[in-house]
This record gives C-alpha cells, sequence and structure tokens, in this order.
C-alpha cells in the first residue's frame, strides 16, 4: 500500500479541503462535456427548465443522432452527484430516452446552459456545524402529461452538506393532491428511517 495524501480528484470529481470544510465539485467534468457537447458558445441561463414545461412522447420531429441525446443523457445523470438541482430537470428529459424528439433535445441544451452558469457550485461540508438531520419532500401531482403519474422527491441534509436526495415518478397514479402529498411524505418517511 501506498499513502497518495489528500483526496484531489476522484472519478471526475474533485475534492478541495480546508480548514473551513469539504467542497465536492465536477468543475471539470462539466467544462469538457459541455466541449464535447459544443454548448461553450451558449449564453448561460438561471435556471434548468422552463416554468411549467410539459413534454410529452407524442410530439412530433424525431431527433437525427439519438446516441448522442443517450451520451448527453448519461453525463447529466453523472452530474447529478454533486448537483441535486439537476434531479428533477435530468429525471424529466431522461423519460424520452427510448425515442427523444427534438423539444427534448432543446430541453437538455438548456439544462446544458444552466450547467455552464453553475460550473463553481457543489456540494459544500461544513467543519463546524450541527450535525442535525433536515428532510425536505415535494410531491407534484398529475404533471406528467403522458400518463398521470406523481412525480415526487426528497432532500436531506446533514450538517451543511445534503446526504441524500431523489427525484422521480411514482409507481402508481395518485387520485387527488391529498394522496399525492401522503405519498410523498411515505417516501420521505422510509428514506429517514433508513438514514
Amino acid at each position: 500500500m501506498k499513502d497518495l495524501g489528500e483526496l484531489r480528484y476522484f472519478f471526475n470529481i474533485e475534492v478541495i479541503q480546508s480548514p473551513k470544510g469539504i467542497w465536492l465539485l465536477q468543475r471539470q467534468y462539466a467544462l469538457n462535456k459541455l466541449s464535447e457537447y459544443g454548448m461553450m458558445g451558449y449564453k448561460p441561463i438561471l435556471i434548468p427548465l422552463e416554468q411549467n414545461v410539459k413534454l410529452s412522447a407524442d410530439e412530433r420531429d424525431l431527433v437525427e443522432d439519438t446516441t448522442m441525446y443517450k451520451r448527453i443523457m448519461g453525463s447529466l445523470i453523472y452530474m447529478t452527484i454533486t448537483r441535486l438541482d439537476l434531479s428533477y430537470a435530468v429525471g424529466v428529459v431522461s423519460q424520452f430516452m427510448q425515442t427523444p424528439k427534438k423539444p427534448h433535445l432543446d430541453a437538455v441544451r438548456r439544462i446544458l446552459r444552466y450547467i455552464k452558469h453553475i460550473l463553481q457550485s457543489g456540494i459544500f461540508y461544513e467543519t463546524k456545524t450541527q450535525l442535525q438531520v433536515h428532510g425536505y419532500t415535494y410531491a407534484d401531482w398529475a404533471s406528467n402529461v403522458s400518463n398521470k403519474r406523481l412525480i415526487g422527491g426528497f432532500m436531506f441534509s446533514f450538517g451543511s452538506g445534503v446526504v441524500s436526495w431523489s427525484s422521480k415518478k411514482q409507481p402508481t397514479v395518485a387520485l387527488s393532491g391529498t394522496e399525492a402529498e401522503y405519498r410523498g411524505v411515505a417516501i420521505v418517511a422510509c428514506e429517514v428511517v433508513w438514514l
């Protein structure tokens, strides 16, 4: 065995250690992917998806290169390791990987432009903070245009940094907003028990 010193880079995740805490970033990975997909010349934007966007599988224009769409999606999914703010947007556009259409590709490009805006962001674990678990949840009832399933999610932090998060489509259809919220809270309860 050999001591390689402090961890600085691991599986495309930059680790910056200081007396104040530890940063986990994917800045260089994001820059490489933006360059690879030809997005360096585009203007950065402030939000990953347009508000109230309703993407569906019934769009008309197919994407010519579906392999490229799948490669971009794989990169975006990997970037959610340190960027939980991408989870919802990436979850929405990843539903269309089988037959991506032009509006889906436009949404993916918008996410890449957002990544260009947030290159310096990541997860920060502060050294001097109270170690308490905080959790948040949301439930978006019937927002999926194609099958009306609930899209729900949660986020848990321990101290100053996020340790667990999820945003996904639920397997069943909720009949009301109250039922959707109840299912969201049930999922969070399972997660907090596990934590």
